[in-house]
């Protein structure tokens, strides 16, 4: 009996994955990677619809043995296929966000840069999936992830594919906030520069539609903190973020604009120069919105000393007998109003002025506080002065030292010169002397084979 024939491919789709197969193979290779690069390419270009399943499944098979150009021009084609067809990948779209989502734990940053430029590509050209095909698995990934490399990596594709878009979901991006903004307290988190530059898009997209400011009150304080972090790259995303939180949120920004103005004050004058431009601008921004003079804005609880944050919630359920200063006042305030000027006059009763026995005492004792105070500050400047010309005398004693070091040294190879010289002289004589026997030798043979030859002619 015959066997029936098994159901194939068609010979088209098996060609097409061998080309595949064999063009990643040769990116590899120095000598053959601009061709491979090129076909592959061109394979994406012109790729038919029923073909993208199998292209995209070729991309997926790469794993991190392969080498970086591998890895790299596998997500670059992510951007050719995005740009090239558009909305056709639409059902392939999560497949292909995937496909860049494992590369993020790449240790090249030029692959991470790649999967930054691929997640730009698929927000522009393919729009017909809603924003959350794209950024749910993105703020997945940014929340749960705990290597350092996707966590960055998610943080900057997340913030490029929300530049990118014309309309996000601000829904989502409302709801995703609290989230990402609890991994900037998080010690597991390490991505600190690139969450604040999510942060800041996050805000820029929401565009001031924030329902309540619950979400500013314990953000700020946090963002306020990396203003003075000893990471430079840290610095300039928090002022960044400063920067987009007085343009988006007109109506909530003039509560906190004078405390953050205090702190983006002290920390104008940067040491780096990006940061301290950022920081400038930052703060030209801040100047410029309007002041809110309405009783919330009185009540703003946002305490911050040189850039650190001082937490008076912590310090109240700590000690909640203990007062606040703005109720310290407050109290003294309503106290002065309603105490009458008898009780006053009782309570603090009138100082008598003091006797002319008594001031002429006082002024011998500030005299005598005077010359006191007087003399240490002269011994300190005596002490200073010595302690200064022990130090200049101890660089003179080195430096004469260094200097009969010098001379010996020159000393030293004078005299190996000389010797040297001596030495080439010898040579030269004794090679003279040898060149002068060596002549006189060949002439006693020469002479001696010519008298042979006479006498045997003869």
């Amino acid at each position: 009996m015959r066997s029936s024939p098994s159901v194939s491919p068609p010979r088209t789709v098996t060609d097409l994955k061998q080309r595949v197969i064999a063009c990643l193979n040769r990116l590899s290779d120095r000598d053959t990677h601009s061709l491979a690069a090129a076909e592959l390419d061109s394979i994406a270009l012109n790729l038919s619809p029923e073909a993208f399943s199998l292209f995209i499944n070729c991309l997926q098979t790469t794993d991190s043995s392969a080498k970086s150009p591998v890895r790299k021009h596998c997500v670059s084609l992510i951007s050719v296929l995005s740009r090239s067809h558009g909305d056709s990948l639409s059902p392939h779209l999560p497949k292909m966000v995937s496909t860049v989502l494992r590369r993020l734990r790449d240790p090249e940053s030029s692959v991470r840069a790649a999967c930054a430029a691929a997640s730009v590509d698929m927000t522009t050209n393919i729009t017909e999936p809603p924003f959350s095909v794209l950024a749910g698995p993105m703020i997945e990934t940014l929340i749960h992830d705990c290597d350092t490399n996707a966590q960055a990596g998610a943080a900057v594709c997340l913030a490029a594919a929300i530049e990118a878009a014309g309309d996000p979901d601000v829904e989502q991006l409302q709801k995703a906030l609290p989230k990402i903004g609890k991994l900037l307290k998080s010690e597991g988190f390490k991505a600190k520069p690139e969450l604040l530059g999510a942060v800041g898009s996050v805000i820029g997209a929401v565009g001031g539609r924030n329902s309540d400011r619950a979400v500013l009150d314990w953000l700020l304080p946090n963002v306020l903190e990396f203003l003075s972090s000893d990471d430079w790259h840290a610095r300039k995303a928090a002022a960044e973020v400063m920067a987009r939180v007085a343009t988006a949120e007109e109506e909530l920004a003039p509560l906190y604009k004078k405390a953050c103005l205090g702190v983006l004050e002290s920390r104008r004058f940067d040491k780096v120069k990006l940061v301290r431009e950022t920081m400038n601008h930052t703060l030209s921004l801040w100047k410029h919105l309007g002041e809110d003079d309405s009783p919330e804005s009185s009540s703003l609880s946002i305490s911050v000393s040189t850039g650190k944050r001082i937490n008076t919630h912590k310090s109240k359920e700590k000690n909640p007998n203990v007062p606040t200063s703005s109720k310290l006042s407050d109290v003294e305030d309503e106290s002065k109003e309603k105490r009458p000027l008898g009780t006053r006059r009782v309570l603090f009763p009138t100082k008598p002025k003091p006797s002319k026995k008594s001031q002429v005492v006082a002024v011998v004792q500030s005299s005598d506080e005077e010359e006191s105070s007087s003399s240490f500050q002269r011994k300190n400047a005596e002490e200073e002065l010595s302690l200064i010309r022990n130090q200049i005398t101890q660089i003179e004693k080195q430096q004469s030292s260094l200097l009969d070091l010098f001379q010996r040294f020159m000393e030293s190879s004078q005299n190996e010169m000389q010797s040297l010289g001596r030495r080439v002289r010898c040579l030269e004589t004794s090679f003279s002397v040898l060149s002068t026997d060596l002549l006189v030798a060949r002439n006693i043979t020469q002479n001696g084979n010519h008298k042979r030859n006479v006498h045997l002619q003869n």
